[in-house]
């Protein structure tokens, strides 16, 4: 831990390609602030990240990274965290990547409650595959594979989390700058595996 570290320090040289305009941007920027508020040092932090646009994260945060297969980002940041239990785990994916495929896995990590932060991107949609819906997309959200709305209920990811035990639990708007940093920052100080929830919109396939 370092007093000296800046938010900066956890910008890598990569350009990120997501829409101007993605809420993606302000998630990632509240996950640097916040680690560099903690004092986590680049050198002692690993960011895993599953598939989707939230995937990306990984290359423009510097710090130790790996790009994981779809929905296979928890037991991947588990491993790291119980191999290396000295860095700072954070783990990001999105809706679809989560709380789809990744369900099963979501639910496990919450009860296993590893010391580590799972940060999802929840834009109600798939993105980066062109705009199908996703676990949290409303009922009536009419999309290519959706044409008549979805006719499902959508995903609770906190009811989800709250009904597997977990310990930290916590919803944020990827605008809301500093209070979407201030919740990040709880998740990585709280002492067992922190989730939060960001609200991130996609501006280009979601109204």
């Amino acid at each position: 831990m370092s007093s000296d570290i800046r938010f900066t320090d956890f910008k890598s040289d990569e350009q990120p390609t997501w829409c101007p305009g993605c809420g993606d941007f302000g998630t990632m920027n509240g996950m640097m602030k916040a680690l560099a508020q903690t004092g986590n040092d680049p050198d002692d932090t690993f960011v895993v990240a599953g598939i989707g646009c939230s995937g990306k994260i990984g290359t423009y945060m510097h710090s130790y990274a790996l790009h994981g297969v779809h929905g296979r980002a928890l037991p991947v940041g588990t491993g790291v965290k119980i191999a290396n239990p000295e860095l700072e785990v954070m783990v990001a994916g999105g809706d679809g990547d989560g709380y789809s495929i990744g369900a099963g896995h979501f639910v496990h990590a919450v009860r296993r409650n590893v010391d580590m932060t799972y940060v999802v991107m929840d834009n109600r949609i798939y993105g980066l595959t062109k705009g199908q819906f996703s676990p949290t997309s409303r009922e009536d959200f009419e999309t290519s594979t959706s044409p008549d709305g979805t006719n499902q209920q959508p995903v609770n990811p906190l009811a989800l989390a709250l009904a597997a035990g977990g310990t930290f639990i916590a919803q944020s708007f990827s605008s809301d700058s500093q209070r979407h940093t201030e919740i990040v920052q709880e998740a990585i100080e709280h002492d067992g595996f922190g989730f939060v929830n960001v609200y991130s919109p996609c501006v280009t396939f979601n109204d």
